[in-house]
């Protein structure tokens, strides 16, 4: 009778060991070749806030035609989107403005001047219409005696018809640095 116990539970371990893992793809936004001159002299990066559907680990995802949201769990972000895209936002931040810019927690020991945080409401792409990056964001002094600054962002980039995940995954990035370039303009000089 324990043969009989053990043998489904081993079929199905020998199964599962069979499937493969999962592709995982950067989140890698491209360096801008903008410059501009900040009126801060360091900036902090709040985590940036996404919606559930971009911020789960379930896979990539991707809006139909009839307007469900859909991930396939085969093909992944290799590290999680907030943190990729809070770092990401970072880095083209401090190449754009020449400025000291850390994401949180802030890793110096004096303040920051300022502080971005970014509230994604749309991070989707779609096939045929391409990828939208949408929300708000607002800088607030911290160490500073600039003034409160915000905005809304509605960023579109192309996407090729029947886009692979790899045109996706760089559709993402190209957005992040569209949002970094928005930002830069606005605690510049």
């Amino acid at each position: 009778m324990k043969n009989f116990t053990i043998l489904p539970i081993l079929m199905l371990l020998g199964v599962a060991g069979c499937t493969s893992p999962p592709t995982q793809y950067q989140l890698d936004a491209p360096t801008s070749d903008l410059r501009l001159r900040a009126v801060v002299s360091s900036l902090e990066v709040r985590d940036v806030s996404l919606p559930q559907y971009a911020s789960a680990a379930d896979g990539i995802a991707l809006q139909q035609p009839d307007g469900s949201v859909k991930a396939d769990p085969k093909e992944v972000w290799a590290d999680t989107p907030e943190r990729a895209t809070t770092l990401a936002l970072a880095r083209n931040l401090a190449a754009i403005t020449g400025t000291r810019v850390a994401a949180e927690p802030w890793p110096f020991a004096d303040l920051p001047a300022a502080s971005v945080t970014v509230v994604v409401e749309r991070f989707l792409a779609a096939q045929g219409t391409g990828l939208r990056l949408q929300g708000a964001y607002a800088i607030s002094p911290v160490g500073s005696s600039l003034s409160d600054r915000g905005g809304r962002f509605d960023i579109a980039i192309p996407l090729p018809e029947n886009a692979a995940t790899t045109d996706i995954a760089r559709a993402h990035g190209l957005a992040i640095e569209r949002l970094a370039e928005e930002i830069a303009r606005r605690i510049s000089g």
